[in-house]
């Protein structure tokens, strides 16, 4: 069971997932060069998937309280 402060600071680090997606998607989309503009976007899915795991752990943990 996660105690309070550290739920708040997965919340925390979901945010800053979130933030990160938004950012580098928008940064992707601003680049002509093809490569920098790939490695955004993949830097971008890899922070939606930890969000997604995160997320998932945290939702199932809830449910079997």
């Amino acid at each position: 069971m996660l105690s309070a402060k550290e739920l708040m600071h997965l919340e925390d680090f979901l945010s800053m997932e979130q933030a990160n997606v938004k950012t580098l998607n928008h940064f992707a989309n601003e680049l002509q060069d093809n490569q920098a503009k790939q490695l955004l976007q993949q830097l971008a899915q890899k922070n939606q998937q930890n969000f997604q795991t995160i997320s998932k752990h945290l939702n199932a943990g809830q449910n079997l309280q």
